[in-house]
């Protein structure tokens, strides 16, 4: 596989950034480096990468940028950041309006003039490798929800194959499928008339868009929207007025969330206001949740009890409000302080709650399957990978779930975790909501 991959040492001013970098996720393709730039700046933390290669100098301890021939030039496929803030400390690229870059010493600008690289022969070649490195099970940065959807959909129009996307993301065919069609979903949301408000929350490349997906997911609300997945034509079909549904719904878990409402609430909570005149108003059933009872089951709120269970002390914006039935005195600890806290005025509590939850609930299964056979100290992350190892018996919705937490999410909650970031309620909200049904289903 490497045998026609080259390590030189290339000229700073050669390399350019790349406009195909997963990592930009917009609709409207950035044609300049100082585009490529302004997004890394805005939605990729640029700017404390910089100070931070500033303070230390040469990031000594990152692998070589992976780079790609582009006539005179080269542009990198694997180290964006790192290279936009070389470019940007020795002035060859300048700042958005609004940021300024440190002075380094004459010494540290030297050393970033030249750059050890690998030349791979195309980008097709090193795809793998970055699907390994973000999408799998390697140890950088996941790219994000939409990032990791939007990579796949982009080389499928290229033309890839669903056996070639299969092997290359090491994921089964099927889950191809699904997540082509996510972004497909994504992009029907865009086609609607939005104000610019509301469009520019849909563009934020963070939007937590996976609760309406998972809202679709259970059993018969695509039926009663009248979208339709259709899995053998890779296409999403909307029905006479599920436009007009989907937006409803867009609007109440994504545009401006409801409190109380989430990927599990049910169909009747969600568009118990549908219609402005009452047409098409639903009306809800002996059983199932509304936007006013308080035993709903949503995540929003993190919903309500399991069955047979109570699920009193629900507080608003409360991160979890089951009560749990294992006998786990750590779990049934960590539940209780989940259903006083409120996520949203406390977040930074509210982000070390939640990673403490997941991590205990996946000893606990661990330790129950007697899984760690090496009996080695597992983390959060340790914890995920073993749990999605063929080592812990789960049911395959579950490992999706995990999957797409430690994806999307894992590197949020270590950074919070660990006091590298400011903690965000939005983003504890996505977390949560992927998590929720895995987390409901296991206390």
């Amino acid at each position: 596989m490497y045998s026609e991959f080259k390590y030189e040492t290339l000229p700073l001013k050669d390399i350019l950034l790349d406009d195909r970098n997963p990592r930009l996720v917009t609709q409207t393709k950035l044609s300049t480096q100082k585009d490529i730039l302004s997004y890394l700046y805005e939605h990729e933390e640029l700017d404390d990468f910089v100070h931070k290669i500033a303070r230390e100098g040469r990031n000594q301890g990152g692998e070589r940028p992976y780079v790609v021939k582009f006539g005179p030039n080269y542009v990198v496929i694997e180290g964006n950041t790192r290279i936009a803030a070389y470019k940007l400390l020795t002035g060859l690229l300048t700042p958005p309006n609004g940021y300024s870059v440190p002075h380094v010493a004459p010494a540290t600008l030297a050393s970033l003039a030249n750059v050890d690289c690998t030349i791979a022969p195309n980008r097709d070649a090193l795809m793998p490798i970055m699907a390994s490195a973000h999408f799998g099970l390697g140890d950088k940065s996941r790219w994000k929800y939409l990032g990791s959807r939007k990579i796949i959909y982009d080389e499928w129009k290229a033309g890839w194959t669903l056996p070639r996307l299969s092997k290359v993301f090491n994921v089964t065919q099927s889950e191809v499928k699904d997540l082509i069609l996510e972004y497909m979903l994504y992009q029907k949301a865009l086609s609607f008339g939005w104000t610019q408000d509301e469009k520019a929350r849909l563009l934020d490349p963070a939007v937590a868009f996976n609760p309406p997906v998972r809202f679709l997911q259970t059993s018969g609300h695509k039926e009663k929207m009248g979208i339709t997945y259709d899995s053998a034509n890779l296409e999403v079909l909307f029905a006479a007025e599920a436009n007009k549904k989907f937006k409803h719904l867009l609007k109440k878990l994504v545009i401006a969330p409801v409190k109380g409402l989430g990927a599990t609430a049910s169909y009747d909570a969600v568009f118990a206001d549908y219609g402005a005149s009452g047409k098409g108003k639903t009306t809800s059933t002996s059983g199932s949740g509304s936007a006013g009872n308080k035993s709903s089951k949503t995540s929003g709120g993190a919903g309500g009890g399991k069955s047979g269970t109570k699920g009193a002390g629900k507080k608003p914006n409360a991160l979890f409000a089951y009560q749990p039935t294992m006998t786990n005195a750590l779990v049934v600890q960590l539940m209780k302080e989940a259903r006083d806290i409120d996520a949203k005025k406390f977040p930074a509590s509210a982000t070390f709650l939640l990673r403490n939850i997941v991590e205990s609930v996946l000893k606990h299964i661990i330790d129950v399957q007697k899984a760690n056979k090496t009996g080695a100290s597992l983390d959060l992350e340790g914890s995920l990978n073993l749990c999605r190892s063929n080592h812990v018996i789960l049911h395959v919705n579950d490992k999706k779930i995990i999957k797409q937490f430690q994806q999307d999410h894992l590197s949020y909650l270590n950074l919070g975790a660990h006091g590298n970031v400011i903690p965000n309620p939005d983003r504890v909200a996505a977390a949560r909501d992927c998590i929720d049904q895995f987390i409901k289903k296991h206390v």
